[in-house]
């Protein structure tokens, strides 16, 4: 006769189901578990940055089709161009916000030889001239600039050197690395000449040191230094000690280097209110590089106050999104992606606001194109790459 406990059988039976249920399910709840790429705040990000590129598309159609028009090819050229760059931005940009951004870090440093690299080919027959300067190189289907390439990766080492060094700040290696790589950047972009980049790329190195955790009276001493070598070099060339001085006096040279701020300022005032309409500008037909450096101008003129409060508010709207990403990297404790996120945010807010500085003739021609809104291949691929690292990072640290 075999006695069995029912209650005990029953207990293991559904402790059996239970387990067994768990294990059946078990890929489904860590499939739900995983970050989603759509949060909340990354369809916000993506949201400003597509607006951003519309905007570009629409004022490169309108400024490009003269310029294009002027140079014999067909008026619809740089908007096709602009379009399949911004076609394929929305790929890389992808492609980032799925690649694991702490699987830079041991990828940085071969980065960064590589742009250097890309920077010494400027002085064979593969560098183009334009401008005066030679910062581009022959590829094929069209050509690259380097120095957009190098403002990611120095943003990178930075980001990654001082993270690595996060418990030992006090430590002279912790800043003396970035600075000396950032050294020959200066040197290579002054010698293109591109002097609003350098001084970019310095700003955003001298930023995230501050924001690493350099101390103040160091920080203060070799700014102060920087910004000296800075101005001297500013007054060093001719043309550029010509462009501080129409700063001051636009109309003393109103037909040399005033003049195309002074065409930017007239088709400003134009726009009034409202603008004159999409397509209807009229200081595209004498203002130079409106499709690139200049597009603001176009934006004021055509858009009105109205379309160029709203391209503002998009660039404050970045800003507050990608301090937000930063901040939640900061909270994880992770050093890495905080740094990088703030380096991406800063990046493109003091170049928006130096590109519309120019443009309204408060700050002297710096060549720096409006982010995601001129035109231009290789600004706004390593742009749009940029904002995918973003992404990632803001992905990652969803809980």
């Amino acid at each position: 006769m075999t006695i069995t406990n029912h209650s005990h059988q029953t207990g293991f039976g559904q402790s059996l189901r239970s387990a067994l249920f768990l294990t059946l399910k078990s890929p489904q709840k860590s499939q739900r578990s995983k970050p989603s790429f759509w949060t909340p705040l990354n369809i916000k990000i993506v949201a400003v940055v597509v607006t951003l590129n519309l905007f570009g598309l629409v004022m490169v159609l309108s400024a490009g089709s003269v310029v294009a028009s002027q140079e014999g090819l067909g008026e619809f050229s740089y908007f096709y161009k602009q379009g399949l760059w911004f076609f394929a931005g929305l790929a890389v940009l992808y492609a980032c916000s799925k690649f694991d951004y702490r699987k830079l870090q041991p990828l940085v440093p071969a980065l960064l030889g590589l742009t250097y690299f890309l920077f010494f080919l400027l002085h064979t027959p593969l560098g183009v001239e334009g401008g005066g300067a030679t910062r581009w190189l022959a590829v094929p289907g069209g050509t690259f600039q380097p120095s957009e390439m190098l403002k990611l990766v120095m943003v990178l080492f930075t980001a990654k050197h001082l993270s690595e060094y996060e418990k030992n700040l006090t430590s002279p290696r912790a800043y003396r690395d970035p600075i000396l790589a950032l050294i020959p950047a200066m040197m290579l972009l002054f010698i293109q000449p591109d002097y609003g980049t350098m001084c970019l790329v310095a700003f955003l190195v001298a930023t995230l040191l501050f924001l690493g955790g350099m101390p103040l009276g160091k920080f203060l001493a070799i700014g102060a230094g920087s910004f000296l070598l800075v101005v001297g070099g500013a007054m060093q060339a001719p043309y550029r000690r010509e462009r501080l001085k129409a700063i001051l006096d636009l109309e003393g040279d109103s037909l040399n280097t005033g003049w195309q701020t002074l065409q930017s300022l007239t088709g400003i005032s134009n726009g009034g209110l409202l603008g004159v309409g999409p397509g209807a500008s009229k200081s595209k037909w004498w203002t130079p590089e409106t499709h690139t450096d200049f597009i603001f101008t176009i934006i004021a003129e055509e858009m009105g106050l109205v379309g160029s409060l709203l391209v503002l508010s998009l660039f404050v709207g970045f800003v507050a999104l990608g301090v937000r990403v930063a901040v939640g990297a900061s909270n994880a404790s992770d050093k890495f992606g905080y740094l990088l996120a703030m380096g991406i945010t800063i990046w493109f807010v003091v170049q928006a606001f130096v590109n519309i500085g120019v443009t309204i003739g408060r700050l002297p021609n710096t060549g720096l194109p409006l982010p995601f809104v001129s035109y231009g291949g290789s600004s706004l691929l390593v742009g749009m790459a940029a904002v995918g690292i973003l992404l990632n990072i803001s992905r990652q640290k969803v809980k």
